[in-house]
């Protein structure tokens, strides 16, 4: 048998120490919000935390537009809540790994308009400049998502949670754990990655190298990212999975799936709805053919070969956004170019030339892609909303 020598045996022998490390919660580690470099988002009431965040954002957010555009950025950035105060139902949203509130903006105004009382968040480490994401852990997200949860227990009678990606993981894990939610809404949560393999290796990855640093160009997201905050994430996927394999969520969940999603797998979303979201109204929204999953009979399907509108395909975030939102909506002012890796593709669409629109990595001879950021089944979707809230 050949053996290995001690110098090797020790060097793996502590890869496998730092990578447990990095897969596991550190339970020495200080928490972001008793942190010095950062801020305490616990506050006592969301009013407070609205004022604390908005206050800390003013004076630690990289600004990447010229000082007269900065109330508009911040805007984008900050938690925020709309809706009547006095309603008797209220809802909690979460976005998703390196975006900000500004992803609820159109879903927030539907559900205000239905009744709902809504709060949206803004994640640790976001918002405020992409170096914040060192800090992150997925507990400093649960513990946050936790906390305003329970608070509007505190106060109304119907609460409902709602999450966008990795906010759609922290908001489920809330309903399985701590009782007293109503109902969920979940916008390609982020349950399962296309790329499982990769998402094992992210901890190796981060051993030697940060992740990756470019300039900042989307008031509502960051480019940048860091290879800690997915971990933060797939620690919350890995933590829904084990949570929900043999559990089942007996209230009204609203399913809202890609089926070209580039990030999260289709199926297996289709797959958890069937087997553990059993509520008589829970309802499954499809974007896309349906040319190889099995759907279940609770589900609403729509297709995204809209030639008519130069839609290949739908994409992760693109269910969230109405047509005329301002920013990602059909004439919107940001227009995501970075959709795959043709550099000439990437060139052609910044220089103005007409694009068709589809999830990251769609391809077809003879035509540029940019990223699909709206939904042209907005509407079709706010009536989900309101039925599955009934």
């Amino acid at each position: 048998m050949k053996t290995i020598k001690p110098s090797l045996t020790l060097l793996l022998s502590t890869l496998i120490v730092i990578i447990s490390g990095c897969a596991s919660n550190d339970i020495s580690r200080v928490p972001m919000y008793e942190s010095k470099q950062y801020y305490n988002y616990l506050q006592p009431t969301f009013d407070q935390y609205l004022e604390t965040t908005t206050e800390w954002l003013k004076e630690n957010r990289a600004f990447i537009t010229e000082h007269d555009q900065h109330e508009i950025e911040l805007a984008m950035n900050a938690p925020y809540s709309k809706g009547d105060p006095s309603s008797k139902k209220a809802i909690l949203l979460a976005h998703g790994l390196g975006d900000s509130p500004f992803s609820f903006s159109d879903i927030s105004d539907s559900l205000a308009e239905q009744g709902f009382y809504v709060q949206v968040v803004l994640l640790p480490g976001h918002g405020s400049n992409p170096r914040h994401m060192k800090m992150v852990n997925y507990q400093d997200w649960q513990i946050m998502i936790d906390h305003y949860a329970q608070l509007l227990k505190q106060q109304y009678d119907e609460v409902w949670l709602g999450g966008f990606s990795t906010g759609g993981n922290l908001v489920s894990i809330h309903a399985l754990d701590i009782q007293g939610v109503d109902g969920l809404m979940l916008f390609s949560p982020g349950f399962q990655t296309r790329t499982p393999i990769l998402e094992k290796l992210t901890p190796l990855a981060a051993i030697f190298t940060e992740g990756w640093f470019t300039e900042e160009s989307n008031l509502a997201k960051y480019n940048s990212g860091l290879l800690v905050s997915a971990l933060a994430y797939s620690e919350s996927a890995k933590v829904f999975r084990n949570k929900i394999a043999d559990q089942k969520l007996d209230i009204p969940v609203l399913l809202v799936v890609s089926e070209a999603d580039s990030v999260i797998d289709a199926n297996a979303l289709n797959k958890y709805f069937g087997q553990h979201f059993t509520h008589s109204k829970s309802k499954l929204v499809w974007y896309g053919k349906n040319t190889e999953f099995k759907l279940p009979d609770k589900v609403e399907r729509y297709s995204m070969q809209r030639d008519d509108l130069r839609i290949s395909t739908a994409s992760h975030m693109s269910p969230l956004f109405a047509p005329d939102n301002s920013y990602y909506g059909q004439g919107g002012d940001k227009i995501i170019c970075e959709n795959s890796l043709s550099s000439s593709d990437v060139e052609a669409c910044n220089q103005g030339k007409q694009t068709w629109f589809s999830a990251w990595g769609y391809t077809k001879v003879d035509r540029i892609h940019a990223r699909l950021t709206w939904n042209p089944y907005y509407a079709e979707l706010e009536k989900m909303m309101k039925a599955i809230a009934l």
